[in-house]
């Protein structure tokens, strides 16, 4: 029986083949995208949950409160906190982590910018599960000079993975290469390269000295938990601690900083750490693209579905003949299953070597490192349950109207689908393409708010301009002025400054260290802070609203301040503000200027109150703005000068372009995705809609040869066969409008600075898929309008 249903079905399969083809490529499309959406989804909610202490695993994090309408947060708390806590009967475990970012490496004559690097506690390893391909846990810990890294790392710095026992040379130290465990998979927080002992770190008196202070918060906590306690008594047991550890002025316990275990699991979504090293997933961005997915499947199926019931006529002679001769309802229903089978198991091969090839693509786009691996259960799973969705939404509803067909109906001539499959089918199509339409709509306004993004005037100039800092804290440590006069030296270089923070990020602030004539004693609102140079407003093009900049021979001007508008608001400055009295940062002063508000965050973010000062102990970085063209030279004049100075480190270096480019690296990312899909939802619905013309023009073919024979031109043929689409078309982009603009102002609410939606949007997105809906059709049409009629009325 199942072989003779399988020879039927390919010999039908065959014997439409074009149609055939449709649906396979059609469902083959939408489960590659399916799968990949997919895949995506899966990863990020299964963030950090491969540990298999997973759901004991906790951070700590810190909420400091500033005033009733500001508190901090921040993943790290003081290094004292980790033994206080260990005898707290709810903990199994306590480990720490320091993250460094950089280390300056190197490797014989070899110099290398070790980057997300990190000193862990030496039982770190007993808290998170990493796979060893060479060195252990024992042999990390066995010395305070060891480092573990990951294979890639390993590979980059010897060529080799089976590399424990080589030596590489951090700062003046020689460290011991004692474990290499696998890359980090791509659904960890925890994303660190390179591992060194924490003793290590502490092992200098003044870092210790420094480190063991109950108000620096420069380590993240994570505890193992004994069973699951209740996370809220227990984040008041870690207040307590805290508050009784760090007192205030008075010497009573501080009642400002609160403690919060959150499970590891929950890391990964928590977007109210500031200043955090990691990018944080979103889950309404995640379920946006949950539903992406499940809609291109059914996409993918609506195909299916339309071009199965539309051929249904097609088909009904045979059933009836089937009927007469003895076939049963069950037998018929098995047949046009086993059809749906084979389409959907052909497109899932088919599938599965397009996500091969296309995986390295997919890996580019997310910045991420999936693997194809079919030990995987969760790739079968969303593979297999892709097909199986595709074969019920394929296979039952088709399956059960082509069985059902009346023999007597069928062979009479009668219309055995009437008047409601038709209404069906069109019902589908809007469906469909009301889908793609709402997609498309979205597309063009992600695409305008990158747009704007990018060409935004920012009330700064950040163009030629890079920066790099020096070694902070290092043996090798040199004065930045000295650079900088050598740097100016150059002739590709048009400007140097030096400044504490860079313009397109600034993540300094404070919430108390200021004072004037007039402040009320309970207002501390938080202000951001960067120190500057003389030349710093004439290289960045900063504009002055009132007052002047910093001038080179005044010795006040050590003490003194300049404010952005946005900060002489925030403080209700009355008339003059120049010239009034302005204590900072333990400097006394005056504001001596009103710098013009302009952009030091993301466009996210409002424009907030900003001082400017100048100090010599805050400058950390230079920028070096290179002359029209010269690019290239001045880097490398940069790297020449840095050679000379720092010979023991490699020069990492960003082009302020580029930081300001990383702000929105996952809105972008989110777009590339989005847009990607979103033409290949577009392109499915597209494949719908020729097999639907296609067939409706061999469906009229005879109708298409009288009216030729009695004088219809071309035109008017195609637009006969045309209308009945493009008036499905346009109600879809009537119906997708208002859910296009619902969604996407709900979108842009979390930009401060965005586009207002035209109705251009609107009229752009109507256009396109009218013009792409006649492009698809039009070949049918066209060729259907100049078959000779003679031809199309003589064949039965």
């Amino acid at each position: 029986m199942l072989k003779n249903q399988l020879k039927i079905a390919f010999r039908n399969l065959y014997s439409s083949r074009l149609f055939t083809s449709l649906n396979i490529i059609g469902l083959t499309g939408g489960m590659v995208a399916g799968v990949f959406i997919l895949l995506w989804v899966q990863n990020e909610l299964s963030f950090d949950s491969y540990h298999k202490k997973s759901d004991r695993i906790s951070r700590i994090i810190t909420h400091l409160t500033l005033s009733k309408e500001e508190t901090w947060h921040w993943a790290t708390t003081p290094l004292p906190l980790a033994e206080q806590i260990k005898t707290l009967p709810e903990i199994e475990m306590v480990t720490r982590e320091n993250y460094v970012g950089n280390l300056p490496i190197r490797v014989g004559e070899r110099k290398i910018s070790g980057q997300n690097a990190a000193y862990v506690d030496t039982n770190w390893f007993e808290v998170f599960d990493y796979e060893f391909i060479a060195g252990s846990p024992a042999t990390f810990k066995s010395a305070v000079r060891n480092i573990a890294m990951t294979e890639a790392k390993a590979e980059e710095l010897f060529g080799q993975t089976d590399v424990v026992g080589k030596t590489v040379r951090i700062d003046s130290l020689d460290y011991a290469v004692a474990a290499v465990y696998k890359n980090n998979p791509a659904n960890s927080s925890l994303q660190l390269d390179y591992m060194l002992p924490m003793s290590a770190y502490l092992a200098d008196d003044a870092v210790l000295k420094n480190s063991n202070n109950w108000n620096n918060f420069n380590f993240q906590t994570f505890i193992v938990l004994k069973n699951k306690p209740d996370l809220k008594k227990l984040s008041k047991k870690l207040t307590g601690i805290i508050s009784l550890a760090k007192r205030d002025d008075s010497g009573k316990p501080s009642t400002n900083t609160a403690l919060e275990a959150e499970m590891l699991t929950d890391v990964h979504f928590n977007n109210e750490i500031q200043h955090a090293n990691t990018t944080n997933g979103d889950r309404r961005t995640i379920y946006i693209f949950f539903g992406l997915g499940v809609v291109i499947i059914l996409v993918a199926c609506i195909n299916y579905v339309n071009l199965t019931t539309a051929r249904a006529s097609v088909r009904s002679k045979e059933v009836g003949v089937k009927k007469l001769l003895g076939a049963r309802h069950a037998h018929l229903f098995g047949q046009f299953m086993t059809e749906s089978v084979v389409t959907c198991v052909t497109a899932l091969l088919l599938s599965v070597l397009f996500i091969y090839l296309l995986l390295p693509v997919f890996n580019s786009v997310t910045s991420k490192t999936f693997t194809l691996s079919f030990t995987n259960p969760a790739i079968w799973m969303i593979l297999l349950g892709t097909t199986l969705l595709a074969i019920v939404l394929t296979g039952v509803y088709p399956s059960i109207l082509l069985s059902s067909f009346k023999p007597f109906d069928t062979l009479r001539g009668t219309n055995v689908l009437g008047s409601s499959s038709t209404a069906f089918r069109k019902g589908l199509v809007v469906v469909q393409f009301t889908v793609a339409i709402v997609f498309l709509i979205a597309m063009l306004i992600v695409r305008q708010q990158m747009d704007f993004i990018r060409n935004k005037e920012l009330g700064y100039d950040r163009a030629h301009t890079f920066s790099f800092s020096l070694p902070w804290g290092m043996k090798s440590k040199v004065d930045a002025e000295t650079v900088k006069a050598k740097l100016l030296g150059e002739s590709s270089i048009a400007d140097v400054t030096i400044a504490s923070q860079s313009i397109v990020q600034i993540n300094s602030s404070t919430s108390g260290s200021y004072d004037w004539d007039g402040r009320p004693k309970d207002f501390s609102p938080t202000v951001a802070q960067i120190v500057v140079e003389e030349n710093f407003q004439k290289m960045f093009g900063l504009k002055m609203a009132e007052g002047r900049w910093f001038e080179a021979n005044r010795v006040t001007d050590q003490g003194n301040v300049i404010l952005n508008e946005t900060a002489v608001k925030k403080f209700n400055f009355k008339e003059p503000v120049i010239g009034k009295r302005f204590d900072f940062q333990g400097n006394k002063g005056v504001i001596i200027g009103i710098v013009k508000d302009f952009h030091f965050k993301s466009l996210r973010d409002k424009i907030e109150p900003l001082v400017l000062f100048k100090s010599k102990g805050w400058q950390s970085a230079l920028y070096v703005k290179a002359q029209p063209g010269k690019d290239a030279e001045a880097i490398r004049a940069a790297n020449r000068i840095w050679d000379e100075f720092v010979p023991d480190y490699a020069m990492k270096y960003t082009f302020l372009d580029e930081s300001y480019d990383m702000l929105y690296k996952n809105e972008q990312r989110t777009a590339t995705l989005f847009n990607t899909f979103t033409i290949t939802a577009l392109l499915i619905s597209c494949l719908g809609l020729f097999g639907l013309a296609t067939f409706t023009a061999e469906r009229r073919i005879k109708e298409i040869g009288i009216r030729k024979v009695l004088g219809a031109s071309v035109a008017s043929l195609v637009s006969l066969l045309s209308a009945d689409f493009v008036v499905l078309v346009l109600l879809s982009v009537a119906v997708a409008s208002p859910i296009g603009y619902y969604a996407m102002d709900k979108w842009l609410q979390g930009f401060q600075y965005r586009i207002e939606i035209s109705w251009i949007v609107f009229a752009v997105a109507g256009a396109a898929s009218i013009i792409i809906a006649l492009l698809t059709i039009s070949y049918q049409s066209v060729r259907a309008a100049l078959m000779n009629p003679v031809k199309s009325l003589r064949s039965e």
